[in-house]
């Protein structure tokens, strides 16, 4: 675990110590003998670590630090590991965006489409690039007889999805009828293609793997057609993906 530990942000000492903590209480003189920390250095790794959240110590003399949960401990390491990297990746990406859009070049990290032709394949995105999850709000505007050519390329492309191991959560309205490729999915893979009914006008919505969120502006006319966004950001995509969770618990 040590090596793991600072591969996600802590000092050598510190996740020597931690490591040590993580089994059972200790003195500092007991610390940097049980992690090999020199006397010198001990105390400080060990402040860090409180400081961080990471180690509580007893009242009693010597005091004993220890740490109070390890799940916890872990799961706030991983979380700020996560969020550095989440600033970092996006930096870069808007940084990235902002050079293409100088030179006129297409950006994958964003991509915007006003017409139809642009619908049908900014909306293949969601299908070939993901890798683990889909989830998805088709809203209380969402017809599906309309535009029947390119809903069925789609739906051809989540059966290919749902066969390279890609789970979808699909919010569906309450009185929609699935297509017979969708409705056959589901009743013989419902793992692979979960089917939660819920009248819902929240946002028409696609979220990759955690990362990548598809928006689309569609209106109760099918032939009103506002345009569909593209995005590849962690932190949108995080957000949209606790939207959908609370819709998830509430349909039926």
């Amino acid at each position: 675990m040590n090596e793991e530990l600072k591969a996600i942000g802590l000092t050598t000492y510190q996740s020597s110590a931690l490591c040590a903590l993580l089994k059972k209480r200790l003195t500092l003189k007991e610390l940097s003998k049980a992690a090999n920390i020199p006397r010198g250095k001990v105390y400080s790794a060990a402040k860090q670590l409180q400081e961080m959240g990471l180690a509580a110590s007893t009242h009693e003399r010597p005091k004993r630090l220890y740490v109070p949960n390890a799940s916890e401990t872990i799961s706030r390491l991983v979380k700020s590991h996560e969020e550095k990297q989440q600033k970092i990746i996006s930096t870069l990406q808007e940084a990235a965006t902002a050079l293409d859009r100088q030179e006129g070049r297409a950006t994958p990290f964003f991509e915007l489409g006003t017409t139809a032709d642009d619908n049908k394949k900014i909306q293949l995105r969601t299908f070939v690039e993901a890798e683990k999850e889909v989830l998805q709000v088709i809203n209380i505007h969402h017809k599906p007889k309309s535009n029947r050519k390119s809903k069925a390329i789609w739906e051809k492309e989540i059966e290919k999805a749902v066969e390279r191991g890609v789970s979808f959560k699909a919010i569906y309205p309450a009185n929609a009828v699935l297509p017979k490729i969708l409705e056959k999915l589901n009743r013989q893979n419902p793992a692979g293609f979960n089917i939660r009914r819920l009248d819902t006008d929240f946002v028409r919505c696609d979220i990759i793997d955690s990362r990548k969120v598809l928006l689309k502006l569609v209106h109760e006319d099918p032939m009103v057609f506002g345009g569909i966004i593209f995005i590849d950001n962690m932190g949108f995509a995080a957000n949209l993906k606790s939207a959908f969770m609370k819709f998830w618990e509430e349909a039926e």
